[in-house]
C-alpha cells in the first residue's frame, strides 16, 4: 500500500492559523507514534511552501497529555479586559 503524501494534513495547519483560534489547537494521537506524526506534520509544512505556517510551533506535552500534540501560534495578542 502506498503511503499518502504528508500534505493531507494541511487542514490542521490551516485550522491552527485561523484568526478565530486564539492560541492554537490540540488533538489526540492514536495508532501511530507521536514523534513520527509530529515529523509528518513538519514534512507537510515543508511541502506546502506557505511561509505563514512558520508562525506555528508543535508541542509534545507530557504529564496526562502524552497522547496529544499541540499546534500553537508563536505570537499571540490577548485582549486585556
Amino acid at each position: 500500500m502506498a503511503k499518502p503524501s504528508a500534505i493531507i494534513w494541511l487542514p490542521l495547519w490551516e485550522r491552527a492559523l485561523d484568526p478565530a483560534v486564539e492560541i492554537g489547537i490540540a488533538f489526540k494521537i492514536s495508532g501511530v507514534d507521536r514523534d513520527y506524526f509530529r515529523n509528518t506534520l513538519y514534512e507537510c509544512r515543508k511541502l506546502a511552501h506557505d511561509p505563514r505556517l512558520e508562525e506555528i510551533i508543535i508541542f509534545s506535552p507530557g504529564g496526562d497529555h502524552t497522547d496529544e500534540l499541540w499546534m500553537c501560534k508563536k505570537q499571540v495578542e490577548l485582549d486585556a479586559d
